[in-house]
């Protein structure tokens, strides 16, 4: 698995709605640039709404635009809102949300006046334990309709283009064309794909929502038949995704192909909830179309893509099984050298001579992690950790000194490498050693 976890946002909706984008240009130049943070393959953008700052997820693969945390020491307004009932992604039940219109989203030089989200005051879809930093909702279709997009995965950009494309417009002139379909306001792309040895045309959501590079739903005609491993593939809106992780062959996009690349294949019960058409194959993911710079084309129906400097990159997954997540957080105290001497003392923090140094003890909030899932059979599982462990110490680095994303990489980095994790179960604390095994 390419990360910690994979988030995913699918959904439908009990009633049609028909949001209309108010966008508005506010700069002064043809080019609106936003910068976003790139993290577990998604991308987190920096966004103001009604006022209030918070991080969203730019997802192709959503048809609407959710809120589903809020900031802890502000107070949101929303504007016109509607009761509804939705189904979600995951083997929960239906959940009760909000619709809200006429809101004001702004990021940089982009203001849309009219912007319509689903609001879900009482779910906990635990994005914020699992991916490390906290979100707060998910930028819908609205949000990619509003005119000619640029992702440059490569520079952390996301480019509004005042100007259309035109025939032979220097913009795309390296790029290579993909016709989009649309269905429900989301876009689906045809590609090829060589597994077991046979090479077919499949139909996929083009979804920067979703984490891993590949989903394929088993039917008749596609089955997992290769090597392959149970495990947990993401969080929906109604709980979490199993499924099975394995490779393929190959992806081919026109003039580009990508060897060795990890595909899930989630299980049926976790779509029984959703209305999937029935021309779709799966989705193609983040851990796929990071690997290459994009021209979003709503308004013609094509897609324009060129290889980035991501994309060697080898596809990798956690090889220690263990599924990592915030708990909550505890105090630290650190000490840090003073570089000249003051009598004064800060309520933050105690200071004390030694040997003629001045020292300040100062005390930070730093996150607590635990383990929240262990796949069977795993290197983490058979060195006999247990779901709810809290994790005290990873190759001689304390918790506080950690983070999802470290953590992640850790897992990541090398078959056969050892791992040894000091952890605290019901207050007793041991040590616990193993090696990251490679199986796909």
């Amino acid at each position: 698995m390419r990360k910690i976890i994979q988030i995913v946002f699918l959904f439908m909706v009990t009633v049609t709605l028909q949001s209309q984008s108010n966008f508005n240009w506010n700069s002064k130049k043809d080019k609106i640039k936003i910068p976003f943070e790139l993290t577990h393959n998604l991308i987190i953008v920096d966004v103001d709404f009604n006022g209030i700052p918070l991080k969203m997820i730019a997802d192709t693969g959503a048809e609407n635009s959710i809120l589903f945390s809020f900031p802890e020491n502000d107070s949101l307004v929303l504007h016109e809102t509607d009761k509804i009932k939705i189904k979600g992604v995951g083997s929960g039940e239906m959940i009760d949300a909000y619709l809200s219109k006429k809101n004001k989203l702004k990021i940089k030089e982009y203001e849309d006046v009219n912007f319509e989200l689903l609001l879900l005051p009482y779910q906990d879809i635990s994005i914020i334990n699992k991916i490390g930093i906290p979100i707060n909702g998910i930028l819908g279709s609205s949000f990619f309709e509003s005119g000619l997009l640029e992702i440059d995965y490569s520079r952390n950009l996301l480019i509004f283009h005042k100007n259309k494309l035109k025939s032979n417009d220097s913009r795309i002139r390296k790029y290579k064309s993909n016709s989009i379909d649309f269905n429900e306001r989301k876009p689906y792309i045809k590609i090829p794909i060589e597994i077991n040895n046979k090479q077919n045309e499949y139909k996929l959501l083009f979804d920067s929502g979703l984490g891993d590079g590949l989903w394929l739903f088993e039917n008749d005609t596609i089955k997992c038949e290769t090597q392959f491993f149970n495990d947990i593939l993401g969080v929906g809106l109604s709980g979490e995704i199993k499924g099975k992780r394995s490779r393929i062959e190959k992806i081919n996009l026109p003039g580009i192909s990508l060897s060795k690349v990890l595909v899930s294949y989630p299980d049926s019960v976790s779509f029984n909830q959703i209305t999937i058409r029935a021309d779709r194959n799966g989705s193609l993911g983040g851990d796929v179309l990071k690997r290459f710079n994009w021209f979003l084309d709503y308004e013609n129906k094509v897609f324009y893509c060129k290889k980035n400097n991501l994309y060697s990159l080898p596809f990798e997954y956690n090889m220690s099984g263990i599924e990592v997540q915030h708990a909550g957080s505890q105090l630290v105290k650190e000490l840090v050298r003073l570089e000249t001497k003051n009598n004064q003392v800060n309520l933050n923090e105690f200071v004390f001579d030694n040997n003629d140094l001045r020292f300040a003890q100062k005390f930070e909030l730093k996150p607590v992690f635990t383990i929240y899932a262990i796949r069977k059979d795993s290197p983490g599982d058979k060195a006999g950790l247990l779901v709810g462990d809290k994790i005290i110490k990873i190759n001689n680095k304390m918790d506080y000194q950690l983070s999802i994303q470290s953590i992640t990489d850790l897992f990541q980095s090398e078959d056969g490498k050892w791992i040894t994790m000091v952890v605290d179960r019901a207050g007793i604390r041991f040590t616990v050693k193993f090696q990251l095994e490679k199986i796909l």
